[in-house]
């Protein structure tokens, strides 16, 4: 039996951005999964909130093996924090870039 790959995805909304704008950006990002994963939870914050952020590592990061990023994150502490809790949990942090093609 294949163990699936478990994951979480964090986006945070641009200033102004529309939240169907983001949700179509992660909707690309999801369709370009190249093997088969279990999707625990997509967490979606608004510009210059972390509510869901701060969610994600208290209640999915025990249950998953890997957290895409749409983007590095610029809060010092909050990168800290990430990477206290991916070095804990064992849990891998990457970023969309990282699968998404770019666009022609």
């Amino acid at each position: 039996m294949v163990q699936l790959t478990t994951i979480a995805i964090y986006y945070q909304m641009k200033e102004n951005q529309q939240i169907e704008e983001a949700i179509e950006i992660i909707n690309v990002f999801i369709r370009q999964l190249k093997t088969e994963h279990v999707i625990k939870g997509v967490f979606i914050d608004q510009y210059g909130e972390r509510n869901e952020f701060y969610e994600l590592l208290h209640s999915a990061s025990s249950k998953i093996n890997i957290l895409f990023l749409e983007k590095p994150l610029e809060d010092e502490f909050d990168k800290k924090l990430l990477l206290a809790v991916a070095k804990t949990e064992n849990v891998q942090v990457r970023y969309f870039g990282e699968l998404i093609s770019p666009v022609e």
